[in-house]
């Protein structure tokens, strides 16, 4: 670890000359937004949400002047944007769905930016397949400063070592070339560990990997690194320790925040986002629940019907930030918890308790290696775009059922395909079983499980 002194230098030297020149695209301007960042959390949460509301009435005109598609939607709720007043006029507008973006993508999109102007993301989820988002260069350069304020409530800052246990493949290289390592390593100051598949000998890499590296922050999937960290409990080899460790991209259960704190020794924080939006809302140091950046998006809590926890709701967002494809009281299929209005930390953000609403199950294989539910997300649902919604049941140690509902486009070629990316994938002798159905719907508790497993708990193990 470097010193104070230098670690600030290196720091400084990050964000204000590395990063911006070696990808301005993402961070051309980062100091000047990580200031107006920590200004605005220094804010008190009254003027926090005046300014957001600014945004939102700002947003709601750009979107009425510039998208056919919001032009007729605003039209057909009887809401003149113009003369707005308050979040409860938001209602008569219809929540944005996915079916949305894949029908109206064109007509949604800003008139006043060229297809050159915009850079293409896709959606994110743990059932749905991904459509295209399209993102103002503004709007990216503005999400990554969101996140980098995020990361420094917990210790992360520019040009720290960070090691990444990721499973998403559009982020990293899976046959990374020397140039590529040497950029993601020396330059970037980061390693990544795939979650596809672990058994000893992965963990074991990884260790190496940890103790060769020894990054300042662990970046994680809770899951896979709950299990790596059993791993590391029970192999009795050293292993380096970070300063900290962030965990996204699925909730946070507390006996996995329990493992990860006591076998790393450091302090754990939580942060959630999606590809859809990128980072919204994070934890602090009194972790008493996540802050939702008001400058980021704007957050609609709606009731869900039937819920087992009558405090429950859906989230709804507006992203306040990227104008090249507004995104008005999207529909982005997670649940929480509201939390109290504001945090003992002095943030001036708003805050909620949790979010509930994406959990996966681990799969073990019959050699007893183990699959994290999550890693089939991007080996599953993102390779076979004529399937709307999909649901991965292990039945026994040998027997998955698959449950899908069909897209517009979907054909028997969508299902080949299917099988053979899980064929490639997962190991020979697995039975695959094939169900059609109309939905896949919320369960009772609020979430929706993507990968559920069916083998007792006690045979589930990473080692």
């Amino acid at each position: 670890m470097f010193p104070a002194y230098h670690r600030r230098l290196l720091n400084w030297t990050y964000t204000q000359v590395l990063y911006p020149s070696l990808e301005p695209r993402t961070y051309k301007g980062l100091s000047a937004r990580l200031k107006e960042l920590r200004r605005r959390e220094q804010l008190s949460l009254r003027e926090n949400l005046d300014l957001q509301w600014q945004d939102v009435v700002k947003i709601l005109k750009h979107a009425q002047k510039t998208s056919p598609f919001y032009q007729r939607r605003f039209a057909e709720a009887g809401l003149n944007v113009v003369k707005i007043q308050s979040p409860e006029e938001l209602k008569k507008i219809p929540p944005l769905t996915r079916e949305d973006l894949r029908m109206h993508l064109k007509e949604i999109q800003s008139q006043q930016f060229k297809g050159e102007d915009l850079q293409t993301a896709a959606t994110g989820g743990t059932t749905d397949t991904p459509v295209p988002i399209l993102r103002s260069k503004e709007s990216v350069a503005w999400k990554s400063a969101v996140q980098w304020r995020f990361n420094a409530w917990a210790g992360m800052y520019p040009g720290d070592k960070a090691f990444y246990l990721w499973g998403a493949r559009q982020d990293y290289s899976e046959n990374p070339s020397w140039r590529w390592r040497f950029y993601e390593n020396h330059l970037m100051r980061r390693v990544w560990a795939p979650t596809s598949l672990f058994n000893t000998k992965v963990f074991e890499t990884y260790r190496e990997m940890l103790n060769y590296f020894r990054p300042r922050i662990i970046y994680a999937y809770p899951t896979p690194l709950a299990l790596f960290c059993e791993y590391l409990r029970n192999c009795k080899r050293t292993f380096h320790r970070p300063a900290s460790a962030i965990c996204t991209a699925e909730p946070l259960m507390p006996h996995q925040r329990e493992i990860i704190g006591e076998i790393l020794g450091c302090e754990i924080f939580e942060n959630y986002g999606s590809r859809d939006f990128a980072m919204i809302a994070a934890e602090c140091h009194q972790h008493s629940g996540l802050h939702l950046n008001p400058a980021a998006a704007f957050v609609e809590y709606q009731s869900i019907e039937g819920a087992d926890v009558g405090s429950l709701k859906e989230l709804l967002v507006t992203d306040l930030l990227n104008y090249g494809m507004p995104l008005i009281r999207y529909k982005i299929n997670d649940c929480t918890i509201e939390g109290p209005g504001q945090c003992e930390c002095g943030i001036g953000y708003p805050l909620m308790q949790k979010i509930v609403g994406r959990t996966m199950d681990n799969f073990l294989m019959p050699n007893g290696d183990v699959v994290p539910g999550i890693s089939f997300q991007n080996r599953v649902i993102k390779v076979c775009p004529g399937l709307a919604k999909t649901q991965i049941i292990q039945e026994s140690l040998n027997e998955f059922r698959i449950r899908y509902v069909p897209g517009p486009g979907f054909s028997a070629a969508d299902l080949e395909l299917l099988r053979g990316n899980l064929r490639r994938f997962l190991p020979d002798g697995l039975r695959w079983t094939f169900e059609q159905v109309a939905d896949i719907p919320r369960e009772r508790s609020g979430k929706t499980r993507f990968c559920i497993s069916r083998v007792t708990p006690p045979t589930r193990s990473a080692n």
